[in-house]
């Protein structure tokens, strides 16, 4: 992969980071202000949490990570952890039944279908599930749901297996990056950078 392209693929996750960073600043700076005005509404808080994760995976490009540490602020890092994998597994479904029932014709409409091809060569025929679940972890939830809908004929038991299986990791780490200072989350997305870095490369490799 040559630098132009490197620098494309990490420029998003850049902003992300950046975003996701300031986020956590504002809410640790105002926790106790967010959680007066939300009092009384803890269940419609977590009603509007979720459905922001799951039209965040199936209306692409948005993303509803820089929720977490909100989420985190206002109901801990366990329950964060629960409620934005319950939400990321079932936006993920959804997504693939959209991709499974109504094809690339109404799938085009939310996502590129250039970036859900892309995806789909890097998914193997054999040793599917393990790889399934690695793609999971370093791939976007709304990207590989709908590549798995269109290209394959995976059943719905193995698929929500792989994706509950492998959003946890990304939901643990995020939630716990959100509650701590901002100066420490800086530093652990440099360190998540130079991780992501091999295996975009390894991912999208120089093409002649």
């Amino acid at each position: 992969m040559n630098r132009k392209n490197l620098t494309k693929e990490l420029f998003p996750l850049i902003v992300l980071a950046g975003i996701f960073v300031l986020s956590a600043f504002l809410t640790q700076q105002y926790t106790e202000a967010i959680r007066h005005l939300i009092m009384g509404y803890n269940f419609l808080g977590i009603v509007f949490y979720v459905l922001a994760i799951i039209l965040a995976i199936v209306i692409a490009p948005f993303t509803s990570i820089p929720l977490i540490p909100l989420s985190v602020s206002l109901w801990g890092i366990f329950w964060t952890i629960i409620i934005s994998t319950f939400g990321w597994t079932l936006g993920s479904m959804i997504a693939f039944w959209i991709a499974r029932k109504y094809g690339s014709g109404i799938v085009g409409k939310f996502v590129s279908l250039k970036k859900i091809k892309e995806s789909y060569k890097h998914i193997p025929q054999k040793n599917l599930f393990g790889y399934l679940i690695f793609l999971r972890i370093v791939t976007p939830v709304d990207i590989i749901s709908y590549a798995l809908g269109l290209f394959t004929d995976i059943g719905w038991k193995i698929y929500f297996l792989t994706t509950l299986i492998g959003v946890i990791p990304a939901t643990v780490t995020l939630a716990y990056i959100g509650s701590i200072p901002v100066h420490y989350q800086i530093i652990a997305f440099i360190i998540g950078m130079i991780v992501i870095i091999p295996v975009i490369i390894f991912h999208h490799p120089s093409r002649s």
